[in-house]
């Protein structure tokens, strides 16, 4: 009787739904499945568990630790729900619209303040849930028959270190939460197709919204929707219709509030990108080049997927030189994406549930957002790019794993001595990897550090680097011969950084600032009037300028840079701050009180606007005021005295 049994559940196939039943009659609330996943989820947190200990990193300031309009709480939700991305930090015609991140860290803020350890936490946690989902929607797209599978997908996913950036990076929570929601949706999606309930698809539909809200990158579920439930799970094809209707729908007002909220505040010009982030938008270089280029970094992305060494946070220019199709790497690359692309869909057409195919299509679908050929993103290469595609490699590994295991039942295949002399050894290469990755994350300098190193040739590394050292380093040492050897050191930082790319505006701006503060007035007004060349709305530039200016008792000068900047951002304290210390030098007092309190309002932290007030008020006779304002001011700078 047994072995009948076993033949008959065996040879049928289980619709979702009943499966769902089953396995929710027989197993309860802790089946086999949930448990699995929960342990996915306590892997995934653990392996992370040591940036915890690290603090704000690359843009963690932009997004949180210096985000204007973060840093009003949750009362800021509906202004951050109706400005693009970047609005807090500064304004560029190139923007995107990801509310759901800076809402995110903005009751973050509220809660506990400028704390990047619970940040890191909310972090892991919102990764181990991706794990999660992941697993439960591979294990139910295969109808439970491949667990072994899923299980061994969502583990390499779980431990790959190309995610190391998406993970120890907080602001990288735009790309968790896409995720989370994304698969989520999914999984509600396929508890629709089980029961027909029309509250689930509105619930699967609100998930993809969601994510959409958080990255735009989202959109390609659009075509991963017909393919899983069209395909796939196909039990009810008015239900997947049904399904792709409801996430086609979500998508078009998600884009329509994006156009909308971009275009209003002028923010949607993809011409802007620049040299430094990305080349291949750069229409005066070679369109065949920068095509081969492209098809070479796709290769890269593979490499890295299958290699993941070096790991480094930035590719800007010239990282990865451009190339033309006579190199035979890109010729290597064209020829594995197009092998992919056929056999993908080969392999469909000839057997429509064939999980090969949908893990080389579900890559190939995913990633094709970042090929920079027929759309050009904002950086030429990223590794938290992979993030969405890496599924379909893990997939794929997973099912080679299978394969070699001769495709062992269940998850049998964990008894399996031929999966596991691949799987353990994979595992622990791949945890020593991240592990040792995640501590280069601690700060800004270990990990510019790091990575200078491994990318020699990329010149915002360098630039980077400079912009690390005076921010943390040299305002802190007390040794004028010390200082005056680390400013050296800066300089020369930016100068390599100029030497690699010399159409980097921000880059001479900094230059400008150093040669400013080391005395040399001539270079850096020659350089921040380079920068200002290169980039008229570069602000800091104008800012750097400005002060110089005021230093040489050049006050019209002054203002009127620092109008300009407030025309272009008018929620910057440091523009007021330099016309109050112009109108203060002129003795126009009630100007300098004026422009004081518009900075302060800004910046109620920053000492200048009150130490500005407490002279003025004195200058004009009034001394309980002035008094007011020299506390205020002596509470973030003690050695102020009016």
């Amino acid at each position: 009787m047994a072995k009948k049994q076993e033949k008959k559940t065996t040879s049928k196939p289980v619709p979702h739904g009943k499966a769902d039943v089953q396995a929710t009659q027989n197993k309860g609330k802790f089946s086999l499945h949930l448990k699995l996943a929960l342990i996915l989820g306590a892997i995934s947190f653990l392996l992370y568990a040591n940036t915890l200990k690290n603090g704000f990193v690359l843009d963690d300031f932009g997004v949180i630790k210096e985000n204007t309009i973060v840093r009003k709480g949750i009362s800021a939700i509906p202004e951050i729900l109706s400005t693009p991305y970047r609005r807090g930090y500064f304004i560029t015609p190139n923007d995107q619209y990801r509310p759901l991140s800076l809402v995110l860290f903005a009751v973050e803020y509220d809660i506990w303040g400028l704390d990047p350890a619970p940040d890191h936490f909310i972090t892991i946690l919102l990764f181990a849930g991706c794990v999660i989902f992941l697993f439960l929607f591979l294990d139910k797209l295969f109808e439970r028959k491949k667990t072994g599978v899923a299980l061994i997908a969502s583990l390499l996913f779980a431990l790959h270190p190309i995610h190391t950036e998406v993970v120890a990076n907080i602001k990288s929570c735009d790309e968790l939460l896409c995720f989370f929601f994304a698969f989520l949706s999914l999984n509600v999606f396929l508890s629709y197709l089980a029961t027909g309930k029309i509250l689930r698809l509105l619930a699967g539909a609100i998930c993809l919204f969601l994510s959409l809200l958080s990255k735009e990158t989202a959109i390609t579920l659009l075509a991963v929707i017909p393919m899983a439930f069209f395909f796939y799970a196909n039990e009810h094809r008015k239900r997947s219709v049904h399904i792709f209707a409801a996430s086609l729908l979500i998508a078009i007002v998600f884009l329509v509030m994006r156009t909308s909220v971009l275009d209003f505040y002028h923010a949607n010009e993809i011409a802007s990108v620049t040299t430094i982030d990305n080349p291949l938008a750069v229409k005066s270089f070679p369109a065949e080049s920068r095509i081969a280029t492209a098809i070479l970094i796709l290769g890269y992305y593979i490499r890295l997927l299958f290699v993941p060494y070096p790991l480094i946070f930035d590719y800007s220019y010239n990282s990865i030189p451009l190339v033309h199709f006579s190199d035979p790497m890109v010729l290597l690359s064209l020829a594995v994406y197009i092998f992919l692309i056929v056999f993908g869909v080969r392999r469909l057409l000839k057997h429509r549930k064939d999980p090969i195919a949908f893990a080389i299509l579900f890559f190939l679908i995913t990633v094709s957002l970042f090929t920079n050929i027929i759309i050009y993103i904002g950086t030429i290469m990223g590794e938290r790019l992979m993030f969405f595609p890496s599924v379909g490699f893990c997939l794929a590994m997973a099912l080679v794993i299978d394969w070699v295991a001769r495709g062992t039942a269940g998850i049998d295949i964990l008894r399996n001595k031929k999966a596991l002399a691949i799987v353990i050894p994979v595992a622990l290469v791949f945890i020593v990897i991240t592990v040792n990755r995640n501590s280069d994350w601690v700060n800004n300098f270990t990990l510019y550090s790091a990575d200078i190193k491994k990318a020699p040739n990329d010149s915002r590394i360098y630039y980077d680097l400079g912009t690390e050292l005076e921010k943390s380093f040299i305002t802190d040492e007390k040794d004028p011969e010390k200082q005056k050897s680390i400013r050296n050191e800066i300089i020369g930082y930016f100068k390599k950084s100029l030497a690699i790319c010399p159409d980097f505006s921000e880059a001479e701006c900094n230059l400008g600032y150093e040669f400013i503060l080391a005395s040399q007035f001539d270079s850096g007004e020659y350089h921040e009037k380079r920068s200002l060349e290169l980039n008229n709305k570069q602000i800091n530039a104008m800012d750097n300028l400005a002060g110089l200016y005021i230093m040489e008792s050049r006050f019209a000068k002054a203002i009127d840079l620092s109008n300009d900047a407030i025309a272009l951002n008018p929620g910057l304290p440091t523009p007021y701050i330099n016309i109050a210390a112009c109108y203060l030098n002129i003795r126009k007092y009630d100007s300098a009180i004026y422009f004081s309190n518009k900075a302060a309002m800004i910046d109620e932290t920053n000492s200048k606007p009150y130490e500005f007030l407490a002279i003025a008020y004195k200058a004009l006779g009034k001394q309980d005021s002035a008094k007011i304002f020299t506390g205020m001011a002596q509470r973030t700078n003690p050695g102020f005295k009016e």
